[in-house]
């Protein structure tokens, strides 16, 4: 789920009938979406992610074929994709938007992989971020396998400040291995994170979900496996 702070919309995926459902930010009980992306021509499967670039008006859907599909976001129906991203990463997991520096990153693997806003086709990332090997479970396959593979996931962005806040899973789920780390949009190669938030080996066990509070200076973390919500306070990000 994803929210559009500038038209007060909210923007589900709906996995199992591969449809994006826009409702109003007030809606309240058994209503109808404003607006349903959903239909051949959209391409979209088994979708279980959205992201919204509520500045340029756009939603982002990750698809588990390379794929990254872009609609307008006032699109409706039975619509094409307005660009179609091709990435190296046979499943790219989630994505965020840098609207000040014009960047959109994608998760996957161990990697963050980092494009031009607007890239399309098969445009190659401007940098990729690969996370250190000291962070990798014994065992790890480096490349795109492996039972333990890092993982990179679910991620917020700081545009201000142009960094990138990523749930980085080095083992299994339930281990006291998940942390938050914090790199620079303008990171490149196997680089250490400038912060580490809530581990590893310290808090965190299944990350879903990460929110800034610029007022209050802090990271939000919902964990599935605590079954809380964490607030760190971390003035440096801010």
């Amino acid at each position: 789920m994803a929210y559009n702070e500038i038209r007060d919309e909210i923007v589900v995926p709906q996995f199992m009938t591969f449809a994006i459902l826009t409702f109003a930010g007030n809606a309240n009980g058994n209503v109808p979406p404003i607006r349903k992306i959903f239909g051949p021509d959209t391409q979209i499967k088994n979708n279980d992610a959205v992201s919204v670039d509520a500045v340029n008006n756009e939603y982002y859907v990750p698809q588990d074929d390379n794929r990254l599909l872009v609609f307008d976001g006032l699109a409706n129906g039975n619509v094409k994709p307005k660009r179609i991203l091709i990435t190296d990463d046979p499943d790219p997991n989630r994505v965020t938007i840098d609207t000040v520096h014009n960047l959109l990153i994608v998760s996957g693997g161990p990697k963050l992989r980092i494009y031009n806003r607007t890239a399309s086709g098969n445009d190659k990332p401007l940098r990729v971020i690969t996370i250190p090997k000291e962070y990798h479970p014994k065992g790890i396959d480096d490349g795109d396998g492996g039972s333990r593979q890092m993982a990179t996931a679910l991620m917020t962005v700081n545009s201000q400040r142009g960094l990138v806040f990523a749930n980085t899973r080095v083992g299994g789920r339930f281990a006291l291995e998940d942390f938050i780390g914090v790199w620079s949009v303008f990171d490149n190669g196997e680089v250490y994170p400038l912060y580490t938030i809530g581990g590893p080996n310290n808090l965190l066990k299944d990350v879903r979900g990460i929110a800034l509070d610029p007022r209050e200076k802090n990271v939000i973390v919902s964990d599935k496996t605590h079954n809380a919500i964490f607030n760190f306070h971390v003035p440096e990000v801010f």
